[in-house]
């Protein structure tokens, strides 16, 4: 009888550890649509909003600027980001999907300073583990008000 209750125990707890190897961890982007990435990704930059921006960006993400024509990784452009944390941009920022094809987006994203206008354009793919911004092009345009 001791060996059976022996027996059941092991043959429970092996049932359990290996059900607990085969859950994968969900990425909070998963369930969301492109436009919430999109705002999240604004909330990041903008609002210093540091929520969840490593798991938003695409593995091979490209940052590139064309005003001084660099381009910067994901781990860069993290690492600035968390420098930035809960600074706020002193703008006025909309944005919007222009085109969502399949399992591709395309947002831009402009942000009204008092000097100057800055467009973003996102692209973004999804993947099986949801919506991740791949690549953001950024240009600053002079304001004529």
């Amino acid at each position: 009888m001791k060996r059976n209750l022996t027996t059941i125990a092991t043959a429970i707890m092996m049932v359990f550890s290996m059900s607990s190897f085969a859950i994968s961890p969900v990425k909070p982007s998963s369930a969301l649509p492109s436009l919430n990435i999109v705002a999240d990704y604004l909330g990041a930059t903008v609002l210093g909003k540091q929520i969840n921006i490593k798991n938003m960006l695409a593995h091979d993400f490209q940052y590139i600027s064309t005003v001084n024509k660099k381009k910067y990784g994901k781990d860069e452009y993290v690492k600035f980001l968390e420098k930035t944390s809960n600074y706020k941009y002193n703008c006025e920022y909309a944005y919007e999907i222009l085109d969502e094809t399949g399992k591709s987006a395309i947002a831009k994203a402009t942000y009204t300073f008092d000097s100057f206008t800055r467009v973003d354009i996102l692209t973004l793919s999804e993947t099986a583990e949801g919506w991740e911004i791949s690549e953001v092009i950024s240009q600053a345009l002079k304001s004529y008000f």
